[in-house]
């Protein structure tokens, strides 16, 4: 203030006050006399950072009804009483469960084709139109809240750090963004995952994953749930002192590098490649912002996100720890939007706790199962299932199989699911055989149902040709056949026995199966550098030559209670280490129940039950 009034300035000084809360934004468009307000948007970034470099998503993640309401009769309030004809942009806040108004200015607003575009309400026609004389109620549109599109929508900020290198490159009120980019998905997380990609950001973990984080004192009690989330999925944290030891207090591994500008290793990890993101908050002196500057324009430099704002990293680490990556998002065409959400009739089928959701596609109209797994398989907010099955025409068969895993990766082979088609096919009057075929990625599959009063009971697949050749699974191992083959996956030494099932799967003999930590282990297998395309990994006992006691890993699915290429594989890796016979039913004991194997030189037949879970119809 001193300096402020050493001008001898006469006027009034106005002080304001901050509070950190929700941040919202409203456009609205109002004749004088009514008026339509076609989306509220709320701000990933708490108030304090100008809404041009806020993620802005729509329609709101966190507001409640009552809330939304009272935004609602407060923006009308406020364009009625400025009398304003044609467009007026609104910003709120919420603190502290009030709603307070930062600002209202009676213009159009950087938001206006981005709601626009998702909403299909074309404001700047409609508010021309007010303009010059029409009412609002004629143009077709209606009054109030406009209805919500069957789309979440995302505005992710671009910046240009490195043209303009000696910027400061933290969040603030000053404005920075040079740009904008929109990513429309089925929920917040699909449509988060494109914002952040399209603008630039590299949303995916490396081999040598690490975190480098320095936050200010005011922001070490926020980081740590942040730095747990990131330590859970497997990154390295480095951090400096003080934030190293808010992060450890908890238990979470950090290891601690010296403050910034101060000590040389902090450029040499990012020079070696092994820090992947950098979340950093300080403080205002001049000293800092002049060695953040220099970190942040060297990660621009890498091509590694510096992030400066929690709320910001926050984001980024729930995408990071969600299943989407740039395979299993659906690709919007935005100028054929649709207008409601669609609706699927499913069937939730399994065997020995193996369970798929079965939807017909016979028409084609499915265009993106992959985006569709991540959120239907899931056990707590969708259907939930190991994966999807689509169910479609063929000319080559009776019908075609395609299976999704629940992360949304296609696979060639589920003995299961076959079995579990064939019956919702004959069941439904879709194929009436008792003998069909199914065409699948690895060539057609002869089925053979048995019935009890007219419905399927139980099926049996014709696998085809199992090989221990693995010259099509392309290992990294310079072998062509993996049998008893020696490894170190997790730290552990193993012997491995590969098997090729039109999928690829990798068999390891266990003195004690329940003993294995598959949770823990399963992963590891799945994404170790012998397998560059992922594996399957069964962990086997023989209990006799008879019988296999089994539990799986699937690739892209987790741990499954049963799978049907499993069993196989786990049958023919027990022969090719000389536990079993050929030529014999062998029963594969997994966690949901038993699978009879018959394996021969010729072919590997799965044979067990099929069951209906329920039938529906879900919104997407």
């Amino acid at each position: 203030m001193e300096i402020i009034l050493s001008g001898k300035i006469e006027n009034p000084v106005l002080v304001d006050q901050y509070l950190m809360g929700k941040e919202l934004e409203v456009d609205v468009i109002s004749d004088g006399t009514d008026v339509l307000i076609p989306g509220v948007m709320q701000h990933i970034e708490r108030t304090g950072v100008h809404s041009g470099d806020s993620i802005a998503v729509y329609p709101p993640f966190s507001i409640g009804d009552k809330m939304l309401q009272t935004i609602v009769d407060c923006s009308e309030k406020l364009a009625l009483s400025l009398k304003t004809r044609g467009l007026i942009n609104i910003q709120y806040l919420i603190y502290q469960g009030e709603l307070y108004v930062i600002e209202v200015n009676p213009r159009a607003s950087r938001t206006v084709p981005y709601i626009s575009k998702v909403t299909g309400v074309p404001m700047v026609d409609l508010a021309t139109r007010v303009m010059v004389g029409q009412p609002l109620k004629a143009l077709g549109y209606g009054t109030g809240l406009y209805k919500r599109p069957p789309y979440v929508a995302v505005k992710v900020p671009v910046f240009s750090f490195e043209k303009i290198t000696d910027a400061n490159a933290a969040l603030s009120p000053e404005m920075k963004s040079t740009g904008e980019v929109l990513g429309l998905g089925a929920n917040m997380q699909e449509a988060l995952f494109k914002g952040l990609v399209s603008a630039g950001y590299k949303v995916e973990k490396s081999g040598h994953a690490g975190v480098l984080i320095s936050v200010n004192r005011r922001d070490q009690p926020e980081i740590v749930n942040i730095a747990r989330k990131l330590d859970e999925m497997g990154f390295r944290l480095y951090a400096t002192d003080g934030t190293a030891r808010e992060i450890g207090r908890l238990g979470t591994d950090v290891e601690i590098v010296g403050k910034l500008g101060r000590d040389n290793r902090v450029f040499q990890l990012l020079e070696s490649g092994r820090i992947d993101y950098v979340i950093l908050t300080g403080s205002t002196e001049p000293e800092y912002i002049r060695d953040f500057i220099h970190l942040n324009h060297r990660c621009v430099q890498l091509g590694i996100p510096c992030l400066t704002s929690l709320d910001t990293a926050g984001a980024l680490t729930d995408i990071l720890a969600s299943r989407y990556n740039q395979e299993n998002t659906e690709l919007v065409d935005i100028c054929h939007l649709r207008t409601e959400r669609q609706k699927l009739p499913f069937a939730k089928m399994q065997t020995c706790g193996n369970d798929y959701i079965f939807l017909e596609n016979f028409s084609g109209e499915i265009t993106c199962p992959e985006s569709l797994c991540v959120t239907l398989c899931d056990r707590h907010y969708g259907i939930g299932a190991d994966g999807i099955i689509l169910m479609e025409g063929s000319r080559k068969a009776d019908a075609k199989m395609r299976m999704f895993n629940a992360d949304g990766s296609e696979g060639s082979m589920a003995g299961n699911a076959l079995r579990c088609m064939a019956k919702y096919l004959y069941d439904n009057g879709i194929v009436r055989k008792e003998e069909m075929t199914l065409e699948t990625d690895k060539g057609t599959k002869t089925v053979r149902v048995y019935t009890t009063d007219g419905r399927v009971t139980s099926a049996c697949v014709d696998m085809g040709y199992a090989t221990l050749d693995t010259t099509a699974l392309r290992l990294n191992i310079p072998k062509r056949q993996v049998v008893n083959y020696p490894v170190e996956i997790a730290g552990q030494p193993w012997e491995i026995t590969c098997v090729d099932m039109g999928n690829p799967h990798c068999v390891v003999f266990c003195s004690r199966v329940d003993g294995v930590d598959v949770a823990r282990i399963g992963p590891q297998f799945e994404h170790a550098p012998y397998f560059p395309d992922r594996i399957n990994t069964e962990f086997i006992r023989v209990v006799n030559p008879s019988t296999i006691k089994m539990r799986v890993w699937e690739r892209g699915s987790g741990e499954t209670l049963a799978c049907g290429t499993g069993a196989c594989a786990a049958v023919v890796a027990a022969v090719a280490n000389g536990l079993c016979e050929k030529g014999r039913d062998i029963t594969v004991r997994v966690q949901g129940g038993d699978l009879v194997v018959h394996y021969t030189d010729e072919a590997v037949t799965l044979t067990g039950d099929a069951k209906l879970v329920y039938t529906g119809v879900v919104e997407y």
